[in-house]
């Protein structure tokens, strides 16, 4: 047993459209949320990003254009 991991992870997810969805409406209601601190917003940032960039990799920058202010 030792350092065997408790639980073996899959290499790759699979998610349908919905699925997908709803963790990126999940991703802007905390964007949205004030009370966040910077580091925070970074974070659900780059996830919406990743999300969107697996999603549309033709869109690139785009996403960048929304972020400010």
């Amino acid at each position: 047993m030792g350092d065997a991991p408790f639980v073996r992870l899959p290499d790759k997810l699979v998610l349908d459209l919905r699925e997908v969805a709803v963790l990126l409406f999940a991703l802007d209601t905390a964007q949205d949320q004030s009370a966040l601190d910077s580091a925070a917003q970074a974070q659900i940032t780059a996830a919406r990003r990743l999300l969107t960039s697996k999603l549309w990799p033709e869109l690139g920058n785009l996403l960048d254009d929304g972020d400010e202010g």
